[in-house]
């Protein structure tokens, strides 16, 4: 599922950046808990995922914005968002950018964090920018993502929603997702869906 237009990513989700990764006997890097780290660049029919680079400060400033509140800002971009990867990527989590097919500039982000879950079952989540909504490409970067975290070993994910998001709700019915329980925070009802790795894929 994906939180479209939500919160986003917060100074909160920076929690335990500073673990390290684990090399296993092949020289490859492992996230505590033995998870495989999560893919780099993912591809779509029509999107590439791949990570932040510093030109994409103003486009994620400009999420932001769209998102209202605060005006986004691109040096707070650049000052907070590569500190955020390097925290996930040490939990074999991430953030990925999501670009249109052949287009350098992106459109939205995916990404794994543990969010208001934890880092062996974790959330995700996408923002897009209001110019591309309504072409089912959130549906198409979370189905993505949610495939790429079953290759990490992760056996459950969570979305959280709010009742009147009904975009959100829509998305994760096609990617899988489905309601578990309600909770109450300082905003009001919050709707928990959780996805489960299929049988097949597990060990």
């Amino acid at each position: 599922m994906t939180r479209i237009l939500a919160p986003g990513l917060r100074r909160r989700d920076l929690e335990n950046e500073d673990e390290d990764g684990q090399q296993d006997p092949h020289g490859r890097m492992s996230a505590p808990g033995g998870f495989a780290p999560l893919a780099t660049e993912l591809r779509t029919d029509r999107l590439r995922l791949s990570p932040f680079h510093p030109d994409d400060a103003v486009a994620y400033a400009a999420i932001w914005t769209a998102r209202g509140g605060d005006p986004g800002d691109p040096q707070t971009v650049l000052a907070r968002i590569p500190a955020l990867e390097r925290g996930l990527a040490a939990k074999a989590l991430g953030l990925r950018m999501l670009r249109l097919a052949g287009e350098r500039w992106p459109v939205g982000y995916v990404a794994l964090i543990p969010g208001r879950a934890t880092i062996e079952e974790p959330e995700l989540v996408t923002e897009l920018l209001p110019a591309v909504h309504g072409h089912g490409l959130a549906t198409e970067a979370a189905a993505a993502m949610v495939e790429a975290a079953w290759q990490t070993g992760r056996a459950r994910l969570w979305s959280t929603v709010r009742p009147g998001n009904l975009a959100s709700i829509r998305v994760a019915g096609k990617v899988g997702f489905i309601a578990d329980h309600v909770t109450v925070d300082e905003r009001g009802e919050l709707i928990w869906c959780v996805l489960e790795r299929p049988v097949q894929l597990r060990e």
